[in-house]
């Protein structure tokens, strides 16, 4: 068995103390309070919750903990804020998980007032999750949310910070910016741990394809339906995992040709191509790669208490980095993280290390990364065995890791500003989402079949424009305008 057993759910449901309060639930990983809006609260910055304080409904959500993602998410907790109580204090966020169940709700957020006994209190910088009444939200949504309130915590009751670049909410094959990449990779890397050793039968449903249904029986189940039906669900949770676990979003869209929603959702890849440095660091998909991966490397299954020591460690870096680095949506924090950690950790920072240099293979480090992979795939692809270049490649990893282990800094050299423009004449529509915005990408990390939708734009432009990013990202608007090989009328229709 593979599980990470965090404790079986031993519910201690308690009638209210106080009239308006409520005891929390208590579980073995931790307690919860549930909550709901207060709809009687007078108006404020923050919204306003009331604890939940019928015995049978409590008794309904307190079992919607007893799944194996749930667990996970309250030991998170619990360990997270343990971090952030030795850092800010622990008056800084509640000892319990407050969990507010509101319609639809599948978010996380920061700051909400509490009415007590005693009136109403203010929690201005504690994290907590918002949730839908449904089971399966608690299954399936609570653990990737509980990854952006551990952040928050870690962070000092601070949400990463986002820039609004991408025209769609964020995916994880999709580049947006660098605060969505790390915060959503963060989340998404704990769905992948949790699918990757867990044996639990809820978790192989919803992650492992285990059921072939055919016919016209089986409805949107069938296997007819199933490419639609991952892309239906928005998040593609088994696409998704098995993406993420294999390192995919390291690579470029295989689909090169001008459609904004098939270059930016679809999960298919082109494996000859890696994304470079840029691309990377606004890739929640590689984010959560690299977090995933620094907790499960090995070449055994990881057991609990290797994923307890390693996520404690991680938890702490994470907190050192968000007080030390420049907190905001520029950030690289991908890269300050690992810095961090070599400070922090440095009897673990080469194995780190390596899972991010062969991750993103080289291109942080090495300005020919890409075309030596290039070879290498095509070489092999061609089952050519004479022109694998195993001795090169090997001989330059060597001296990616000499170099990066010498100065992490080396890390950030081809890392160039977020440059976000807005495409005149063209919008992203997801019906289903009720999202139709104007097309918005960063000259600095848009793929090839995005630059294509910039209307009037050749060929030859397309080729300037990624071959001169490729040698140096751009610096500035100004400097994207002068070296981008784009014409005056082409320019025209973007706006910075």
């Amino acid at each position: 068995m593979r599980t990470v057993a965090i404790g079986l759910v031993a519910l201690a449901l308690a009638l209210p103390a106080v009239s308006g309060t409520a005891a929390p639930a208590r579980t073995a990983a931790g307690s919860v309070l549930f909550v709901e809006p207060d709809s009687a609260a007078p108006a404020g910055a923050l919204p306003c919750f009331r604890p939940i304080t019928d015995p049978a409904r409590l008794a309904s959500l307190a079992g919607d903990l007893d799944n194996e993602a749930a667990r996970w998410a309250l030991d998170l907790y619990a360990r997270a804020r343990a971090v952030a109580a030795a850092r800010y204090g622990a008056a800084a966020q509640p000892a319990e998980y407050t969990i507010a169940i509101v319609p639809d709700g599948s978010s996380s957020a920061v700051g909400f007032r509490l009415r007590g006994a005693a009136g109403i209190e203010e929690h201005p910088r504690a994290a907590y999750v918002r949730l839908g009444p449904e089971a399966w939200r608690f299954a399936a949504t609570l653990l990737h949310e509980t990854g952006h309130v551990a952040l928050a915590m870690l962070a000092g009751g601070r949400l990463v910070p986002r820039r609004e670049i991408a025209a769609i909410p964020h995916t994880v094959a999709a580049l947006t910016d660098r605060g969505t990449a790390f915060d959503e990779g963060f989340a998404t890397s704990l769905e992948t741990l949790i699918a990757f050793v867990s044996d639990a039968p809820e978790i192989r449903r919803q992650y492992g394809h285990a059921q072939l249904l055919f016919g016209p029986a089986a409805g949107m189940r069938a296997e007819y339906f199933w490419p639609a039906a991952q892309l239906l669900t928005f998040a593609q949770p088994h696409a998704r995992y098995a993406a993420v676990r294999d390192d995919a979003f390291a690579f470029a869209s295989a689909y090169k040709q001008a459609d904004y929603l098939r270059v930016q959702i679809e999960p298919a890849r082109d494996l000859a191509t890696v994304r470079d440095a840029d691309q990377l660091v606004a890739s929640e998909g590689f984010c959560a790669s690299f977090f995933f991966s620094v907790l499960a490397r090995g070449e055994r299954p990881v057991t609990e208490g290797v994923v307890r020591a390693r996520e404690g460690t991680v938890l702490v870096a994470l907190a050192d980095t968000f007080a030390s680095a420049p907190f905001n949506a520029e950030e690289p924090l991908l890269l300050d993280f690992l810095t961090t950690y070599r400070r922090l950790y440095p009897a673990d920072w080469g194995e780190v290390l390596d899972v991010f240099l062969d991750l993103s293979h080289g291109v942080f480090v090495d300005p020919g990364a890409a075309e030596l992979w290039r070879a290498q795939y095509l070489a092999a692809l061609a089952l050519d065995l004479g022109r694998l270049g195993r001795e090169r490649v090997d001989a330059a990893r060597a001296r990616w890791h000499e170099a990066a282990a010498s100065d992490p800094k080396v890390l950030y050299a081809r890392i160039g500003p977020q440059l976000r423009c807005e495409v005149a004449g063209r919008t992203v529509r997801l019906a289903g989402l009720d999202s139709d915005r104007p097309l918005s990408l960063d000259v600095n990390t848009a793929e090839e079949g995005v630059i294509r939708l910039v209307p009037g734009i050749t060929e030859a432009e397309v080729g300037s424009w990624m071959a001169q990013r490729a040698r140096r990202p751009f610096s500035s608007v100004a400097e994207f305008r002068a070296r981008s090989g784009l014409t005056v009328r082409t320019l025209a229709r973007l706006s910075f």
